[in-house]
């Protein structure tokens, strides 16, 4: 069959949505391997509308049409999927990312003309999905992680987890193109994003997980990986894009040793930061033997020990500071990420998440609001005390939009409070000098006219 992978048109803010498709990119490669024959586009990098890619879809006329989805993209692919069958009812279409594998049925209810989805991981449940539409024989309740229609009901098997990830092979980076990346506002040259895990074993209640255990591939597979993007596109800059890669600090050390041992001059940014908790002096020296970039994110949450406990967060104060200790001691620039306006949080909690980020030593710090993502602890439990709607727009979600407010405050506090937390930040001596002398100018005004200005001000590539 002719299968046609598409990560679909969605709204975002430029730097922050020009993601390659590395999962499209295994599934792909999956697909070939049972004896079907795949393509991949990226409406994104390509600046592809809607009609753009329907254009491409009546033109090249696949049989199947996968689609990824996040949150934002709903709208579009809910009317990706109706031209899709009105164009053609035979052709195939399934959808699969993290928001079909958060809410399942409230994904397949709206997305109505989606005829499968796949819950979690995508390789095992196409492998078993595949021969059943090839042939017309197989239960599709036997198809792990299917999501699916039966009797006008919604649904759906358990998630299943790669085990063997060297396995999977490569991903398709020939379908993927990473040249298309280079002069995107996150890459910048000859960049390309990798992969060297899946899953996280840790609970937080505000973040969504397609897998729970943590996998690696074997570090001799990542370095082929990234000597293959070298020799056939010329990438020397790898961004590590997995959250797991900080996680088990022996093995970030060991890879860090590889890559030292090769001496191939390459560079890398651990785009998911660093665990604070996992942060030591060996640590930090290897990476910049390895060649890492010297700035990178820490997630810290809340300045309440409280809040991060409800958010299921276990940081204690002491290793906050400590690691940022030592990140500093080494030269390595962190900048941290707070939330704001968690469920149960207070306005004087949200005052001493202010505090600690005007107290750490960090290069730089995120204060985004409380964003309710779908199927995740916080968001369900909002949802079960009436507090969120059961039809929740998820569409809405966006780091810069206030969608929730805890007890107590109404959104416009919680969006004035966010501001007053950029603005304090921000007006510090040293990170004036920093904004002045680091190259960062233009992007601290970018991000004071998308904060401070009315949005129809600001340019529209950078509205929230």
């Amino acid at each position: 069959m002719k299968f046609l992978l598409v990560s679909p048109p969605k709204r975002g803010i430029a730097g922050h949505e020009e993601n390659v498709p590395i999962g499209l990119g295994y599934l792909a490669t999956a697909l070939r391997r049972l004896g079907h024959e795949a393509d991949l586009k990226d409406c994104i990098i390509r600046d592809w509308g809607v009609e753009d890619l329907l254009g491409y879809i009546k033109e090249s006329r696949p049989d199947i049409v996968g689609i990824t989805v996040y949150s934002q993209a709903l709208p579009n692919v809910k009317l990706i999927l109706e031209r899709i069958k009105a164009h053609d009812a035979k052709i195939i279409t399934i959808v699969g990312g993290p928001h079909p594998s958060a809410v399942p049925q409230l994904a397949l209810n709206y997305l109505d003309k989606a005829d499968y989805g796949v819950n979690g991981e995508g390789e095992i449940p196409l492998s078993h999905l595949m021969p059943i539409l090839d042939t017309g024989k197989g239960k599709l309740k036997d198809v792990p992680g299917l999501i699916w229609r039966e009797g006008g009901r919604v649904s759906w098997n358990d998630k299943v987890e790669f085990e063997d990830l060297d396995s999977l092979g490569f991903p398709a980076w020939d379908l993927i193109e990473p040249p298309r990346y280079f002069s995107s506002p996150d890459y910048k040259g000859k960049t390309c994003a990798i992969h060297t895990s899946r899953g996280c074993p840790y609970g937080c209640g505000f973040c969504v997980k397609l897998g729970r255990k943590l996998r690696f591939h074997s570090i001799e597979k990542v370095y082929d990986q990234m000597k293959l993007l070298n020799e056939k596109y010329g990438v020397v800059h790898f961004i590590i894009g997995d959250e797991g890669f900080p996680i088990n600090k022996d093995r970030l050390k060991d890879f860090c040793r590889y890559v030292i041992q090769k001496n191939d001059n390459f560079s890398y940014f651990a785009a998911c930061g660093l665990r604070l908790n996992a942060v030591d002096d060996e640590m930090c020296e290897l990476m910049i033997k390895a060649n890492f970039m010297r700035r990178v994110g820490i997630g810290v949450e809340a300045g309440s020990q409280r809040v991060r406990n409800l958010m299921n967060k276990n940081l204690p104060e002491g290793t906050i500071f400590r690691g940022v200790e030592i990140l500093n001691r080494h030269g390595i620039r962190p900048s941290a990420n707070f939330i704001l306006g968690y469920p149960g949080e207070t306005k004087q909690e949200m005052e001493e998440t202010i505090k600690m980020a005007l107290k750490l030593k960090i290069g730089g710090a995120c204060f985004a609001p409380f964003i309710p993502l779908p199927g995740t602890a916080a968001t369900n439990r909002l949802i079960e005390e009436g507090k969120l709607p059961a039809d929740f727009d998820y569409s809405q979600i966006d780091l810069d939009r206030v969608l929730y407010a805890p007890e107590g405050m109404t959104k416009r506090q919680l969006d004035d409070m966010r501001r007053k937390a950029v603005f304090l930040f921000n007006i510090q001596p040293r990170m004036v000098w920093y904004h002045v002398t680091g190259g960062r100018l233009l992007w601290t005004i970018i991000k004071v006219m998308r904060i401070f200005f009315p949005q129809k001000l600001v340019p529209k590539k950078w509205r929230r």
